[in-house]
């Protein structure tokens, strides 16, 4: 499978600067930033959710874990549930699972992303296969999508650095 051409025609229509990379297949966050050479707080996580009556993309780093309490109190819903594995075949059947670009106007959805993703002026991300990711700046990911952003996610546990102890 190669990039989607509905992507690829996205980001050209919107004047996006970006890079395509090419990478082994990788088919975790964590080894797609392996292959990438990209720092995890850098490479983006997508996970479409539903939010009572409506649908969402939530992006985070892949470095942190999604916060559902937050995410229900940030949108005003009662719940919020991930998207099964045949709504995401449905949805982004444009796409190999797990793989979703983080440009969710492209697939009709809004975006709330996390605060964290705002200490970076790049972006990585899956661009619909496990074996190419993007990157472009986040600049213009916030000029095409306006995500909203809030406090969604967590650093995962097996991403903390611990500095200066002293034994």
């Amino acid at each position: 499978m190669t990039v989607p051409k509905k992507l690829t025609a996205y980001v050209d229509s919107k004047k996006v600067k970006y890079s395509h990379i090419l990478h082994p297949a990788a088919y975790t966050a964590e080894d797609v930033a392996h292959s990438i050479h990209c720092p995890k707080h850098q490479l983006a996580k997508v996970i479409a959710i539903h939010a009572d009556d409506r649908e969402y993309l939530a992006i985070l780093p892949a470095s942190d874990k999604l916060d559902i309490a937050h995410l229900e109190m940030e949108l005003g819903a009662k719940h919020v549930t991930l998207f099964s594995e045949t709504e995401l075949k449905t949805a982004f059947n444009d796409c190999e699972i797990g793989t979703t670009p983080i440009f969710g106007h492209l697939y009709g959805m809004d975006i709330i992303a996390s605060t964290s993703l705002l200490e970076d002026s790049e972006i990585y991300f899956n661009a619909g296969t496990h074996t190419d990711a993007m990157k472009c700046s986040l600049e213009d990911f916030i000029r095409i999508e306006r995500p909203v952003f809030a406090n969604i996610s967590k650093l995962h546990k097996d991403n903390f650095v611990c500095k200066d102890l002293d034994y």
